[in-house]
């Protein structure tokens, strides 16, 4: 039997479905079809819980990278205590080095501040010094101004009082009486 065309439609369905469209419509369903998953079972067995995490101060476990002396560090359940050595003599050789440690940074401090004091008188003189300079420098300009002044006035006065005094010669009348 021949192939019928898909012009002509033998049977309801035989249109959707001839023998050439069958094969390629099924290797196109296996292409499109998505690639199924294989889930893992759940296992019956209970889950484990998370172990506590206990701080450093739960567990009493002391702090890094600290010096505590001995009465400073309070035993559990009593009061901190005041008492810092156990021998007095010890306690004593602490505090004289401490203390000369101070006085040494206090000598420091006072040798530092006269030094400052020192360039601070040093450069207050040399301002003052400045200044004097300045004002004898302005006080020379003014000299020379007013010399200058004086020697313009001095040679355009007498030329003025020449000619004046020749003009009101000439032009005075005089009067004898004999």
């Amino acid at each position: 039997m021949a192939p019928i065309p898909k012009n002509k439609p033998s049977s309801k369905n035989g249109s959707k479905k001839d023998g050439v469209t069958k094969a390629l419509s099924k290797k196109s369903k296996n292409r499109l079809s998505k690639p199924q998953t294989i889930k893992p079972q759940k296992s019956h067995v209970p889950q484990k819980k998370k172990k506590r995490v206990y701080t450093e101060k739960e567990l009493g476990i002391p702090k890094l990278n600290m010096i505590t002396p001995v009465g400073v560090e309070k035993p559990k359940g009593k009061r901190k205590g005041k008492v810092f050595v156990d021998d007095q003599e010890s306690m004593m050789t602490i505090l004289a080095m401490v203390n000369a440690d101070k006085e040494g940074q206090i000598e420091s401090k006072m040798i530092k501040a006269r030094q400052l004091e020192e360039i601070r008188e040093a450069r207050r003189k040399e301002a003052e010094a400045r200044q004097v300079e300045k004002r004898s420098k302005l006080e020379e300009t003014k000299d020379s101004l007013r010399k200058k002044r004086n020697r313009q006035s001095d040679t355009a006065i007498p030329l003025v009082d020449e000619s004046s005094t020749a003009k009101a010669k000439s032009t005075r009348k005089r009067v004898s009486f004999r």
